[in-house]
């Protein structure tokens, strides 16, 4: 396949950010090289979540000026793979497999990214029916404990409603809502926020992963269970105007940034990333640097630690690889990398290389089953219950 060359960036603005830019066309490159399949005309991974984390890749590659232009009709090649999957408005984790609601919520940003930046309404329309599966999935049964929240999947033996697919549902409605401004989004978007809030909140201000059917609560904090609240609330501030929703989108970010120092590495990259984006998001809002540094100094780290000088790969999995182009993309799309690369963050609050010490109290996350070889008889799709 051929690929364009890499960027020619003229502008002040895209300059100041032309070595991320560079980053994100050189790991897309090596993301389609290595990991799409040519003759197939899709990706080698068959899961709904890591191919539409390489549909936003390249979403977000295509909007750098000079990128690649083969990278919008990849995009498209994406969209295409993902709709063997798709049973009535939502899909399936991979074929013959259960519905996974975060995984039709990743799918409905894609949605709403492409319509950003092709203009694509019938794209808004597959996003809204996903919401309203979403909604569908809500629990509504007082007898179970903390009652609300959105199911993580439609699969009988996992009952789990978890914060990643009840605040990610609402990060969906709040885009939805400051395109439609239809009041049932940001009615359902609030509602959970809240529960998240009731049900997930930890007391060092972070979020737990999952309550089971019996009550029990996973305690493990992940990077993208963070990530994902702060866009919700960044999003709430500019449609609302409520300031306690920007104070708590930050006072998140701050948290996680203190919780994680020095373990940023041995996070998998797809929750990294997921975090980091965010936190860019916020900065653009808020005009905090700091965010902007804090992930500019990661994805420095990464680049060094983890880049094989062979292949341009991060990660040798789909998932892994699509987490650094999005985040490099992100960071040259925000056109203040060069400014945040004048005041990193210590080294060690990413390497973990310095005395380490208290965590605040943050459970400590073991390797999450989606980001593990599958085993046999899931699908493909381990649940959180074998552990």
């Amino acid at each position: 396949m051929a690929f364009a060359s890499l960027l020619v960036l003229t502008s002040p603005a895209h300059a100041a950010s032309r070595a991320d830019a560079e980053r994100a066309v050189a790991s897309y490159v090596a993301m389609e090289r290595y990991l799409f399949d040519g003759a197939g005309g899709g990706y080698r991974e068959t899961q709904a979540w890591p191919i539409s984390q390489a549909v936003s890749a390249t979403i977000a590659v295509a909007r750098i000026p000079g990128a690649p232009t083969d990278a919008a009709a990849y995009a498209r090649m994406g969209f295409d793979q993902l709709d063997p999957l798709r049973q009535g408005s939502l899909y399936e984790a991979e074929t013959g497999a259960s519905i996974y609601y975060d995984d039709n919520e990743w799918i409905a940003q894609d949605m709403l990214d492409w319509n950003a930046f092709r203009r694509d309404p019938a794209s808004v329309a597959s996003a809204e029916a996903i919401f309203a599966g979403v909604v569908k999935a809500w629990d509504g049964d007082s007898s179970t404990p903390c009652t609300g929240g959105v199911y993580w999947t439609t699969a009988s033996d996992i009952r789990d409603r978890n914060t990643v697919s009840t605040a990610n549902g609402a990060l969906v409605g709040l885009r939805l809502y400051a395109l439609t401004r239809r009041p049932v989004f940001l009615y359902w978007s609030r509602r959970m926020l809240d529960w998240v809030n009731e049900c997930m909140l930890a007391p060092n201000g972070l979020y737990w992963d999952h309550v089971a059917a019996d009550g029990t609560i996973d305690r493990r904090e992940w990077s993208y269970n963070q990530g994902s609240p702060i866009a919700a609330y960044v999003l709430l501030y500019e449609m609302t105007r409520d300031r306690s929703a920007l104070a708590r989108a930050e006072q998140l970010a701050d948290g996680t940034l203190s919780a994680f120092s020095g373990e940023w590495l041995s996070e998998p990259p797809q929750f990294a990333a997921i975090f980091f984006q965010h936190i860019l998001e916020l900065a653009a809002v808020d005009g905090r640097t700091q965010y902007v540094a804090a992930a500019q100094s990661y994805a420095d780290a990464a680049w060094d630690a983890l880049r094989d000088p062979q292949t341009g790969l991060l990660s040798t999995g789909l998932l892994g690889q699509a987490a650094f182009v999005q985040l490099y993309a992100h960071l040259a799309l925000t056109g203040t990398a060069a400014a945040a690369r004048r005041s990193p963050p210590p080294a060690t609050a990413l390497t973990g290389r310095g005395s380490g010490g208290s965590h605040g109290g943050r459970a400590r996350a073991q390797p999450d089953p989606r980001t593990q070889p599958a085993q046999a008889g899931r699908s493909g799709r381990p649940s959180r219950t074998s552990h």
